[in-house]
């Protein structure tokens, strides 16, 4: 992808439907029995997590309502009747996480495995929490890496268990998820620091919506009875990603521009945080029922960024540092090391190709303000890295992105939607 210097971004988008959300609805309600899914997102990570829970038994199928997508799942109430011996997650570890405990409510030996990235990727975190329950589990190393084998008599016991956040919620939010089907009244303890609390926050409400309801004593302690079935309370409607729109926002805080963004609701995402960063540099967002307007460009200036609960916007911040008066320090970022790339290197690699000054250690970025200039740059197979790259082109020009088809992860159509609006691409 070869992107030249863009002299002005205009038009109406509406945001791409919300990852998280898509994913977690259709996980819970392949639990349930009947349900309607509208406006889900269609990603490379959401298509696995649709082609895994028909292999568990959920029947699967979409259509069409009012011109907007749905997905309509019929569930397989809370016992798998899985179809095949092995099991890929794709490059979801979302969905690697969550899956593993459903995989065990069905009696045998069974192989999870992925690809990409993902089976580099630590699970010990997950792994030994499901031992704690009782399961027979384990993955390859100390670190059980994939392929992971399960072997399960069939049930969840539940019960209290303590584990570690620090690294990922997605432990949280898969003991979450299977509390609801478990033998017993579950406990789950945060013995460290949790990272990324706002995607437990959506994994809730979307266990809310199934009829899941769980206590949550500051992020410390989460209680949760289990239910002899879920029964999803009408449909789910899904909302826009803020983790997808921050770049469309940032883009049109960086280039002449008069852009609105519809369908972005305030709801449990913690990525719209990335409206109050904005504001902070110096932006000026105007939100208008469920619709975000900004005219731009600003003269934005550096701040001192908290990203533990928002991991997704690291790539995009470090953009907008490089063109923010000062410096701009990214902290609270060492679990960005076991994402699709090592988020806090390889962006500083990357933008320093460019031009960039950009310094790193293992726990935060530091981010001085640079002329960006052409070159090659390559994302590593990153989703958010290859976005965040084409929208620090769009403000130097000459650049090439190589190996851009990886935004099919999370926004398929980012590159299209950037051209409506205007970019040169």
């Amino acid at each position: 992808m070869f992107v030249r210097k863009t002299p002005l971004l205009k038009g109406v988008l509406k945001a791409p439907p919300s990852k998280s959300y898509s994913h977690r609805a259709i996980i819970i309600a392949a639990l349930d029995s009947d349900s309607r899914i509208i406006n889900p997102l269609f990603c490379d990570d959401t298509i696995a997590t649709i082609g895994l829970m028909r292999k568990l038994g959920a029947g699967i199928t979409r259509s069409r309502r009012n011109n907007v997508s749905c997905l309509n799942v019929r569930g397989f109430n809370g016992i798998p009747r899985l179809r095949g011996k092995e099991f890929n997650a794709g490059e979801s570890g979302t969905l690697l996480r969550i899956v593993l405990p459903l995989i065990a409510l069905a009696k045998g030996k069974h192989t999870v495995s992925g690809q990409g990235t993902l089976r580099q990727r630590p699970n010990a975190a997950i792994v030994e929490a499901l031992r704690s329950w009782g399961l027979n589990i384990h993955g390859r190393g100390r670190e059980h890496k994939l392929p992971i084998i399960v072997d399960s008599d069939g049930y969840i016991r539940g019960g209290e268990i303590a584990v570690s956040g620090r690294i990922s919620s997605q432990t949280i939010s898969s003991l979450l998820i299977a509390s609801s089907l478990a033998h017993e009244e579950t406990t789950v303890i945060i013995r460290d620091k949790l990272v990324s609390r706002p995607y437990v926050d959506i994994t809730i409400d979307a266990l809310r919506w199934a009829g899941i309801g769980i206590k949550n004593k500051n992020y410390r302690v989460f209680k949760i009875n289990p239910r002899p079935s879920l029964k999803a309370k009408g449909d789910f409607l899904v909302h826009g990603d803020y983790s997808s729109a921050a770049f469309l926002l940032a883009a049109a805080c960086l280039v002449p521009s008069d852009v609105t963004l519809t369908d972005l609701v305030e709801d449990k995402q913690g990525d719209q945080a990335i409206i109050g960063i904005l504001e902070r540099m110096g932006a000026v967002i105007k939100r208008k029922g469920n619709s975000l307007k900004v005219r731009g460009p600003f003269e934005l200036k550096g701040i001192n960024i908290d990203c533990s609960d928002t991991p997704d916007l690291v790539p995009i911040l470090a953009v907008l540092g490089c063109f923010a008066k000062g410096a701009s320090r990214l902290y609270n970022i060492e679990h960005l090391i076991y994402k699709e790339s090592n988020r806090i290197a390889m962006p500083a690699l990357e933008l320093s190709k460019l031009g960039a000054h950009i310094h790193f250690t293992r726990k935060e970025l530091l981010v001085k303000r640079s002329i960006l200039q052409g070159g090659v740059v390559s994302p590593h197979n990153d989703h958010r890295l290859a976005m965040a790259l084409a929208v620090a082109a769009l403000k130097a020009g000459g650049v090439t992105i190589q190996d851009t088809r990886c935004v099919s992860k999370s926004y398929p159509m980012f590159f299209q939607d950037m051209r409506k609006l205007g970019a040169n691409l």
